[in-house]
């Protein structure tokens, strides 16, 4: 990024041909991209602030030629902040990876570790999605999520 930039551009271009060129509002750090099993769905995991935070995720779908932004992350961060939310600096989500076999995608949710989000700060918990809908189909505490991760590891 060129100073005074606001964002950069996730591009998705098998060999010449660009099949999605997309902004990533207020990029400043750690971009990640997780693929589903069968390379039908990506999650695009980045940060506004740096290492703890503003996350943000956009998740799409691959079909031959033509890539879609599908709404996999709403339904999680919506229930997330009925509970947790802290007024000073919102939020975080990351796309962790897909549920091994499926079109489930494990978001990470979490409230800044900083003092001025309160007694929640740091709080955490897992949602994973079905990538197409956003619908629900497990919510995980943090030691759940821990468990999911010693036993799937990061890629």
């Amino acid at each position: 990024m060129r100073k005074g930039d606001t964002g950069g551009d996730l591009v998705v271009r098998p060999g010449n041909e660009v099949l999605l060129r997309t902004s990533l509002k207020d990029l400043s750090a750690g971009v990640s991209v997780v693929w589903s099993d069968d390379d039908r769905f990506f999650a695009v995991t980045w940060s506004d602030g740096g290492a703890i935070g503003g996350f943000h995720v956009r998740v799409f779908s691959v079909q031959g030629e033509k890539i879609a932004e599908l709404p996999a992350t709403e339904t999680a961060w919506n229930a997330f902040k009925v509970h947790y939310w802290c007024e000073t600096r919102g939020d975080n989500i990351q796309a962790y990876n897909w549920a091994p076999g499926t079109d489930d995608l494990v978001l990470v949710l979490s409230v800044y570790p900083t003092s001025d989000c309160g007694e929640e700060m740091g709080h955490t918990e897992a949602y994973v999605v079905d990538a197409a809908t956003g619908n629900i189909q497990q919510h995980w505490n943090l030691d759940q999520l821990e468990a999911y991760m010693r036993a799937h590891p990061e890629m």
